[in-house]
């Protein structure tokens, strides 16, 4: 039986994952272009591994992983600039439709991962860890600082752990009143679904969405764990604020030789 994080986002796999993936409008009830939306995958690729160049990171391009994989957005566009890439994803139906789309690509392989940590492999494992638009929506800060542990000691030395993190959140407004239409459909619908209503049905009649966790570490927090990993913090992306106010920025950090 899935926890409420698991099921939220078997949810968004089922209904869409691309808006779960990038909270654009333009993919809020998926009537966007599937192509346009894996075309941004390769510009991300491409952003990412033009600054590893540039730090001199990642020069061994043997075995990536992509954790938060979603549908394979990033994952095939790594997969042409390395021999292996693994892309790990809590939810069975992402994976299966990365499975899918991405089925005539031998380096790729995609798995489910349920687990808190990434005991499945060894120390010193991977060339490149890739996590952006990930850890925010772990349900705690604590399981978040353990998948930093978890990617520092997987990284071999000279590779490159590229991770994005918000270091502060805007706290959720309050939900409209009961007398408004607004809010008797968004207390209503949760409750809907937790009796076993389909998803698709709310999704669709009610404008419902599954819930979707914001959480943020603080910039030192995140520095000191990666430190006690062994690892260097050689460059961050200056601090984005997004549309809400959520504050985050994009960390380069290396085991050294």
């Amino acid at each position: 039986m899935p926890n409420q994080h698991e099921q939220a986002w078997e949810d968004w796999g089922a209904l869409n994952p691309l808006y779960a993936i990038l909270t654009d409008p333009r993919y809020r009830h998926g009537e966007s272009d599937v192509d346009e939306f894996m075309a941004t995958g390769e510009g991300l690729a491409n952003g990412v591994m033009g600054e590893c160049e540039r730090l001199g990171l990642a020069i061994s391009r043997g075995r990536a992983l992509d954790f938060g994989c979603g549908v394979g957005r990033v994952t095939l566009p790594l997969s042409r600039r390395f021999s292996e890439v693994i892309g790990l994803d809590v939810s069975t139906s992402m994976i299966d439709s990365a499975r899918r789309r991405h089925a005539d690509q031998p380096n790729c392989t995609f798995e489910v991962h349920k687990e808190s940590d990434l005991r499945r492999f060894p120390d010193l494992h991977f060339d490149l860890v890739f996590c952006v638009l990930v850890l925010q929506h772990l349900p705690s800060q604590g399981a978040i600082v353990r998948f930093l542990e978890e990617f520092a000691r997987v990284l071999r030395p000279g590779g490159a752990l590229v991770v994005q993190l918000p270091s502060s959140v805007v706290v959720a407004p309050p939900l409209p009143g009961w007398r408004t239409r607004a809010g008797v459909r968004m207390r209503v619908a949760p409750l809907l679904r937790s009796l076993g209503v389909s998803p698709a049905y709310l999704y669709r009649r009610l404008d419902w969405v599954p819930a979707m966790t914001m959480m943020a570490v603080p910039d030192e927090m995140t520095r000191e764990t990666l430190a006690r990993g062994g690892l260097q913090v050689v460059f961050t992306t200056p601090p984005d604020v997004d549309l809400g106010g959520t504050v985050s920025q994009m960390y380069f950090a290396t085991r050294p030789h």
